[in-house]
């Protein structure tokens, strides 16, 4: 049980963060927000290297040269954020999101052949449920008949999806070959190097980050430093849990995410309406508990074989 309780703190996470981002994206990323948001994300991650070296000194005593590939492996998680951006700006995030259900098909390919991963058929049924469930939850019925492919946003989401399941199966791949701290920490200084690239060697990046510095310094680092706070403890969750579980299975437990997005959007449109607005009709809360109750049964499937 403790798996699913690890696994299920990322989705709950970057609900939340979901949330912020859209609130920073709005607000203070209307120009060069993809560079800005990215190089922040990498400046960040970057504060947790000290912190990890703290924590188990050993990182710091020994090197080997398969520690470059754990870099490498590193720029993948934030590089594959890019597609993502680039595609959430060509159409909506509730058609856009969805699209990473794809991830978990990915990471059981992956996770076959890499690890040697495999699910018995009741977990195969349940993560199926909830991958569908979750596209479900997201979708407007009441606009489903002006929903259209678009392959180019599907093309990107294609690309996110398989950097996303790259990354997370190569670091497990590489913590039980190591050590969990040692690869995050080099991990971690993979996310550094990459945003350091982006900010010397993409102008329009550069110039977007600079920019939002000087316009809202003190609001933009408050809320960027939560947010970053946030998304590092998710993915450290997330890591720590695919250790303990196939990571197939990680990510359709994170399948759960749209449902906290919606409970959180909710919370947040009742509370706090200038921040995010939730459709609340009844259509839509009928629709998204009946997506809840199939995520449910789901669940329920995924956990009774462990």
């Amino acid at each position: 049980m403790d798996w699913f309780l690890m696994a299920l703190l990322p989705p709950i996470l970057w609900s939340v963060t979901n949330h912020i981002d859209k609130y920073l994206l709005t607000k203070f990323f209307n120009k060069g927000a993809v560079g800005s948001v990215m190089i922040f994300s990498a400046s960040v991650s970057v504060l947790l290297l000290p912190v990890i070296a703290i924590i188990h000194p050993v990182v710091l005593q020994q090197f080997n040269l398969s520690y470059l590939l754990i870099v490498v492996n590193g720029s993948f998680y934030l590089l594959a954020t890019l597609p993502y951006f680039y595609a959430l700006d060509k159409d909506d995030a509730s058609l856009t999101v969805p699209l990473f259900q794809m991830i978990p098909v990915f990471s059981f390919i992956l996770g076959y052949i890499f690890l040697g991963e495999v699910l018995d058929i009741n977990q195969i049924l349940g993560g199926i449920i909830i991958l569908v469930s979750s596209v479900f939850i997201s979708l407007n019925l009441a606009d489903i008949k002006k929903i259209h492919m678009k392959w180019d946003v599907f093309l990107l989401m294609v690309l996110s999806s398989l950097l996303y399941s790259l990354n997370f199966i190569f670091f497990k791949y590489f913590a039980v070959e190591t050590d969990f701290f040692i690869t995050s920490f080099w991990e971690y200084i993979g996310f550094g190097l990459f945003g350091l690239f982006l900010l010397i060697f993409i102008k329009s990046y550069r110039d977007g980050f600079i920019s939002v510095l000087k316009t809202n310094k003190t609001q933009v680092l408050g809320v960027n430093i939560t947010n970053e706070i946030v998304n590092i403890v998710a993915k450290i969750s997330f890591n720590y849990a695919s250790i303990l579980a196939p990571v197939t299975l990680i990510w359709i437990i994170n399948g759960l995410q749209p449902f906290f997005v919606f409970l959180f959007g909710i919370i947040l449109t009742i509370l706090f309406p200038r921040i995010s607005k939730e459709d609340i009709s009844r259509k839509t809360l009928a629709q998204r508990m009946f997506a809840i109750l199939a995520i449910t049964i789901g669940v329920y499937l995924v956990n009774r074989a462990f």
